[in-house]
């Protein structure tokens, strides 16, 4: 049976065979809802990577005490796994993020795109973020993710490009888009941003694999232009049109199989 997990910075912090103990930030949660005590086991991550599993050795609303039984870390698999996520209506985005971290996303950027219908206003741009974040860290836990996806600054329109390395493999998800992602992915030097007839088909491996998802209106032409211009290419999922919140989450499933972590 899988240990309930929760989440405090403190865990990196922690060293097999001591005594951690805990704030309300776990301790509230574990006492008042998972009605754990002494003797219970369970397992506090940092987000980071780190992993504490341990023994409940006193407990109250306020305060737990955890005798740490082991300390794992989980590395950074490579290449990572990024979603640019165009903002949408409805939460969808939030959706698309919240399956995207199920699945194992590293990264994830909010893209205020040409198209997109919903927006991050000056003013609402913290409380919008921090809505993000909360949706990551209560699916990195649900999914039982010792490393939490990173989520990156907004950005808008054609400025995404700009964000993005010449060791990034960048894929479009287009409905119009002749090249099959599948077909992409298990040819990533001829499909992905290094081809023959740019001199750099002995490039080093991707540092990460990008897929970018737009609105529910398509990325604009101005938008794909600037992205195929760093070597982005325009890839198709499949016969049917998925929505902003399901495209993503489609494509990272793929990915995940394609580099045998599924």
């Amino acid at each position: 049976m899988s240990l309930p997990v929760f989440f405090s910075p403190q865990s990196a912090e922690a060293v097999t065979g001591q005594v951690l103990t805990f704030g309300e930030d776990v301790a509230g949660h574990a006492v008042r809802v998972r009605r754990l005590g002494p003797g219970d086991e369970l397992e506090v991550v940092d987000g980071s990577g780190t992993r504490v599993r341990g023994t409940v050795s006193n407990a109250s609303a306020n305060e737990l005490g955890l005798h740490v039984a082991s300390v794992t870390h989980t590395r950074t698999d490579q290449p990572r796994l990024v979603l640019v996520q165009a903002l949408a209506k409805g939460d969808r985005d939030l959706q698309a993020i919240e399956t995207a971290t199920e699945i194992g996303v590293d990264e994830v950027v909010p893209w205020a795109a040409e198209r997109s219908i919903a927006d991050w206003p000056t003013k609402k741009r913290d409380k919008l973020a921090a809505k993000w974040d909360n949706v990551i860290r209560a699916a990195s836990l649900q999914a039982r993710r010792s490393r939490f996806p990173l989520r990156h600054d907004l950005v808008r329109g054609t400025g995404l490009a700009a964000t993005l390395s010449e060791t990034d493999t960048v894929y479009v998800l287009h409905e119009a888009a002749e090249l099959r992602l599948s077909q992409a992915l298990s040819e990533p030097r001829s499909a992905g941003i290094w081809s023959a007839a740019s001199g750099m088909e002995n490039s080093p491996d991707p540092e990460r694999i990008v897929l970018v998802v737009g609105p529910e209106g398509g990325v604009s032409d101005a938008e794909l232009d600037a992205l195929a211009a760093v070597g982005a290419k325009a890839v198709l999922l499949g016969p049917t049109v998925l929505r902003s919140s399901s495209a993503g989450a489609a494509g990272l499933v793929m990915a995940q199989n394609s580099l045998g972590r599924w």
